[in-house]
């Protein structure tokens, strides 16, 4: 009877005849390293946050978009002396604005900067939230500086004033409209005529934006030139599509518009063919304000938000992994044998259970 008091139905394993495997460690090492990184991870997205891109329709009336004024912010060298120089705006409403009075004119050897797109136009990239709000300074235009040609031991000029650097902001209402520059006489009805042998509206854009003017900002149209040695007396044409872009993050707000651009030209042979407004030599910037509005908005959840989510992530990814162990070192122990057991093996040499 005495060996019946230590008999036992379901016999435990005492803990010296077992030792556990060294894939525990292995795999609970693993696991604290995946939780680590999702940790590191979604720390990383609370700061960083997400951005909402929506498109909002501009539900606005034709008649309240006339009255709301839009500038364009102007910065071009051409190649055409100031003074026989004309530039108007005109817009579907029948506005006719002489626009020369908003801008400024000086003179200047005409060149083209260094680092200018000749003859074709920068690819149209989107920029981010953080790139628009790190470049969105805004600054005005310098007020107009007194040329000074230099002059030879023999009292005659260093270089020619061939060109003009014209530079400003434009008012136009918010609707579809046209930006003019044409040569006195030609176009509008005017008492001075530019002679025909110095038409040359070769010319380089440094600046060309809508809204407020943020310099920093590139455009497709900045630093971009064009010239045309075959026919100089040339009628060149930007149409462009305007929308409307706002962009918030952390309290920062930048109002600013962007557009597309499609490029082409005519010279003289095609203009005398031609009777639309743009049948005269030229540099003509047509415009359409589009109807949907983009917002870029950067959003981020609470703190409190935040912990709530970390934990309910780590406590799924530990309640995963613990059923995803226990079902491989069960289908281990079926199909290979207990020592390929993921959490516990024989040991080498076990102490008998009955003494």
């Amino acid at each position: 009877m005495a060996g019946l008091k230590t008999f036992d139905a379901f016999p435990k394993t005492d803990d010296q005849h077992i030792k556990k495997s060294k894939k525990v460690g292995l795999t609970s090492i693993l696991t604290y390293f995946f939780l680590l990184l999702i940790t590191w991870t979604e720390f990383g997205n609370f700061f960083g946050g997400y951005i909402d891109q929506q498109y909002i329709i501009n539900n606005d009336k034709l008649q309240d978009q006339v009255h709301e004024l839009v500038h364009i912010n102007l910065d071009i060298y051409i190649k055409l002396p100031c003074k026989w120089l004309d530039v108007n705006s005109r817009d579907i409403t029948g506005d006719h604005t002489f626009v020369s009075n908003y801008l400024t004119f000086e003179d200047m050897p005409f060149f083209i900067p260094y680092g200018s797109k000749l003859n074709i136009l920068h690819d149209i990239v989107t920029p981010n939230i953080d790139q628009i709000l790190g470049e969105a300074i805004p600054a005005e235009f310098r007020e107009k500086l007194d040329t000074i040609i230099p002059l030879d031991e023999n009292g005659k000029p260093l270089y020619e004033l061939d060109g003009c650097h014209v530079f400003g902001q434009i008012p136009v209402n918010r609707v579809q409209g046209e930006l003019q520059f044409t040569a006195k006489g030609y176009g509008y009805m005017n008492w001075e005529r530019t002679p025909y042998e110095l038409i040359n509206f070769d010319h380089v854009i440094n600046e060309f934006s809508f809204g407020n003017f943020f310099p920093y900002i590139d455009n497709p149209l900045d630093n971009t030139a064009k010239i045309n040695l075959d026919d100089p007396v040339t009628s060149w044409i930007y149409d462009t599509s305007v929308v409307p872009s706002y962009y918030r993050k952390l309290g920062a707000e930048v109002d600013t518009f962007q557009y597309s651009v499609s490029q082409y030209s005519y010279n003289g042979t095609s203009l005398q063919k031609m009777t639309s407004s743009t049948s005269v030599p030229g540099i003509f910037f047509k415009y359409d304000f589009e109807a949907l509005s983009l917002v870029l908005t950067d959003h981020r959840i609470s703190f409190f938000q935040f912990l709530i989510r970390l934990v309910a992530i780590l406590s799924f990814v530990v309640y995963t992994a613990a059923w995803l162990f226990r079902l491989l070192d069960k289908v281990l122990i079926i199909t290979m044998g207990p020592k390929w057991s993921l959490r516990y093996q024989p040991a080498a040499q076990s102490q008998p259970l009955l003494d």
